[in-house]
């Protein structure tokens, strides 16, 4: 087991009391075919995260993560998540699509979008942002 899959177990352990049913994951071998099709590299801690967890409900529940068919290119930013309002979207630099755990920014939507740093990785954030979504805490700011 990978260590970003060992991390998410962890936090969905301490936020559901339990990891994803095998239903609610993707099969690996599937999520590389549909890659290949869309001819789309994603990052390790995505790819990781969709396997792991692709068809959890918290994946719809407030803000959205996008199914790989949906991720799209918006300002040399893949667009990975949108947030319930549809004011902001989430995606990772184009020149840092190959790192394992790029760092996440944040795209305010208006006439042009304004691109923000939220100064953490792609794993940190996604589970940052389930536990907003179930608790209603962020977890500390890591220095």
């Amino acid at each position: 087991m990978n260590d970003f899959v060992e991390y998410y177990r962890k936090c969905f352990l301490e936020l559901f009391d339990s990891a994803p049913a095998p239903n609610e994951s993707l099969d690996r071998e599937q999520l590389k075919e549909t890659l290949r099709s869309l001819q789309l590299t994603i990052p390790t801690s995505l790819f990781e995260y969709h396997v792991f967890a692709g068809r959890h409900w918290i994946n719809e529940e407030l803000n959205r993560l996008r199914p790989v068919e949906e991720l799209s290119w918006i300002d040399d930013r893949l667009i990975f998540a949108d947030e319930n309002q549809d004011v902001v979207c989430w995606g990772i630099n184009r020149s840092d699509i190959a790192l394992d755990d790029p760092v996440v920014w944040q795209g305010v939507n208006g006439d042009t979008i304004e691109w923000y740093s939220e100064k953490q990785t792609l794993s940190r954030f996604l589970m940052a942002m389930w536990k907003w979504t179930v608790t209603g805490e962020l977890p500390p700011t890591e220095n």
